[in-house]
């Protein structure tokens, strides 16, 4: 009993693991583009923790590029064009070394060759265009879509067109999808294009979040009622005499004796 109450919390312990990886990438954005600060990982010594490190590292400068990023968001209209797209496609360019570090992380084959879908992008042409960051911004969307499925696969076992293993390492946080491109016109209907495009990642990502959240709440539920049968089972088993394999006896009830004594009735 001891050794399946174990498996079963190991089970519950990597699902909450896996929600917990799942969810806490999309704060990273908002957290740079908001103003906080989030520490670069120490280095490990441990061989084993090297593609994690890296992929924390990756991680670290991906943020710190997104702070550097910041006052453009705010305030695009106080700098050139120029400035805008070189500082947004930075932020591109350490999105995809993100991903491609995170996928090393948790899909062994990628340390090998990562697929075509999430190579880094390119050194950029000169000079920017507003086309040229819809591209690649569009190109960072297909990473963003393509290395989710495989940490859906990964996290959870959720089926996918590559044979993914499991991941059972130490957590990490995938990256988040970058900002929309900057200096748009929302009646362009190629920004348009790429909105609903971001939208429909967004939802197809939640329906999954929702879905393992789901998955997690009925793993916990069944742990609970198992271990209510448990409990009720031990309260059985103590009515048990471990020598006989019977129940114990019910406890005599003692009936009480009255004597009469100085005219009166006390106990015996």
């Amino acid at each position: 009993m001891k050794v399946l109450t174990a498996l079963q919390a190991s089970g519950i312990s990597r699902q909450l693991r896996s929600v917990i990886r799942a969810m806490a990438g999309a704060a990273i954005v908002a957290c740079a583009l908001s103003g906080c600060a989030v520490n670069a990982p120490l280095a490990s010594s441990d061989p084993q923790q090297q593609f994690a490190v890296a992929q924390r590292n990756a991680n670290a400068q991906y943020h710190q590029s997104l702070l550097a990023y910041k006052p453009f968001f705010e305030n695009p209209g106080g700098y050139g064009q120029a400035q805008v797209l070189a500082a947004y496609r930075t932020v591109l360019y350490q999105y995809s070394l993100a991903v491609g570090s995170w996928m090393r992380a948790i899909y062994p084959a990628a340390r090998q060759a990562l697929p075509a879908s999430l190579q880094p992008l390119a050194a950029p042409a000169e000079p920017l265009t507003l086309a040229s960051v819809n591209r690649d911004y569009e190109y960072a969307l297909g990473m963003n879509a393509a290395s989710w499925d495989i940490s859906m696969a990964a996290d959870f076992g959720k089926p996918s067109k590559l044979p993914v293993p499991r991941y059972d390492g130490p957590i990490l946080i995938g990256p988040a999808l970058p900002p929309l491109p900057p200096l748009q016109d929302v009646r362009d209907p190629k920004f348009a294009r790429l909105v609903t495009m971001t939208k429909n990642v967004d939802v197809a990502q939640k329906a999954d979040l929702a879905q393992q959240r789901a998955a997690t709440e009925k793993v916990l539920s069944e742990a609970a009622a198992i271990r209510a049968t448990n409990n009720l089972r031990g309260q059985v088993l103590d009515q048990i005499n471990p020598r006989t394999g019977l129940p114990y006896p019910p406890p005599q009830q003692q009936t009480q004796r009255w004597c009469m004594m100085g005219g009166g009735r006390v106990p015996c």
